[in-house]
């Protein structure tokens, strides 16, 4: 660890980093998630987190943004992505996301060549704030055992297999982390497993979870108002002296990546293009959904530009949206504006 901007509270021993999924993924709950006699958090939650948005891709998760860009962890990497049971292959397009420094970060941006019929995903603008509320969303193991003593700690064994599946935390109150697991610097947020019963703000949320194996790349979300959104990618977990192997305990913690620190750079080079086309008499412009919220704005000349707004606010439908202008006679440019 270079540098944190939270003091550990505990003794450490290192962040979990696995062949199958750096991060861990056992999604626990003190009523059901990791709890071996009830692995009922397998479907969709109630509280309509976007599930479908979170694909498998090479062991491990991906997160689906909109105009066929998944966005990752490095360590699991591009390739053909599984959402709702539908493979998708990669067009051979990546970004290995950066630091402010240009140094190379856990994250991978990577876009597929079909695009999947799932929504554009928002993404936080900032980071999620202490002690509020996520969910987790991801394709490792589950509880292989009921609560029981492992050692000198209290949880759970891992399961033998992955799956998908869901649970819930509060992010940690001590602000974003900066770790390397020997993959690069990379920002993240934690959320504690904690022990049930205990009082106050951080107490257990209805489905606590700490990640486990095979967790790696899948979607933290957060609601926004009315609206989920990305705030995190599921990225490593720590591990207690002289924790067993494949086990969560309380008192673990898992690190996921910052999107709202990356989310600048995910903007610039996912972003959407226009396209122009004669429509009848009519001149047609086109966006993709990652556009969804944009502005779409027009001047006459490029030098001194004169924008103007065409449409506020861009709204897509089955993944395209349009305006039809009518011709001018005079040359026009056209441009997309993220307010």
């Amino acid at each position: 660890m270079r540098t944190t901007t939270r003091e550990l509270r505990k003794p450490f021993v290192g962040w979990g980093v696995l062949a199958l999924g750096i991060l861990l993924g056992v999604c626990s709950s003190s009523q059901a998630v990791v709890d071996g006699n009830s692995q009922t958090n397998t479907s969709p939650p109630a509280d309509g987190a976007p599930w479908a948005s979170t694909g498998s891709v090479n062991g491990g998760g991906g997160v689906y943004l909109g105009s066929g860009w998944v966005l990752t962890v490095a360590h699991i990497g591009a390739g053909t992505t599984t959402f709702s049971g539908t493979p998708f292959s990669w067009d051979g397009t990546s970004y290995r996301l950066t630091n402010s420094d240009g140094t190379a970060t856990d994250l991978v941006l990577f876009h597929l060549s079909d695009t999947p019929p799932l929504p554009n995903l928002g993404m936080a603008s900032n980071s999620p704030a202490g002690l509020s509320q996520v969910d987790m969303i991801g394709f490792g193991a589950k509880a292989g055992s009921s609560q029981t003593m492992i050692g000198a700690y209290t949880g759970f064994y891992w399961s033998p297999g992955g799956g998908k599946s869901w649970g819930n935390n509060k992010v940690n109150a001590g602000g974003t982390v900066v770790i390397n697991a020997g993959l690069g610097d990379l920002t993240t947020f934690v959320t504690d497993f904690t022990t049930p019963g205990t009082p106050g703000p951080t107490a257990p949320t209805s489905d606590e979870c700490q990640a486990a194996g095979g967790d790696s790349g899948g979607g933290v979300y957060q609601l926004n108002g009315s609206t989920w959104q990305l705030v995190g990618i599921l990225d490593a977990i720590d591990s207690l002296p002289n924790q067993p192997a494949n086990t969560a305990v309380y008192g673990n913690s898992t690190y996921s990546a910052d999107v709202a620190t990356y989310r600048p750079q995910i903007i610039q080079l996912a972003r959407p293009a226009l396209s122009i086309s004669r429509f009848g008499t009519n001149v047609q412009i086109c966006w993709p959904d990652m556009a969804a919220g944009f502005t779409l704005e027009s001047t006459p000349v490029i030098s001194p530009a004169s924008w103007t707004t065409v449409v506020s606010n861009v709204a897509t439908t089955n993944g395209t949206g349009c305006a039809l202008l009518p011709p001018t006679g005079s040359a026009k440019f056209f441009r997309l504006r993220k307010p």
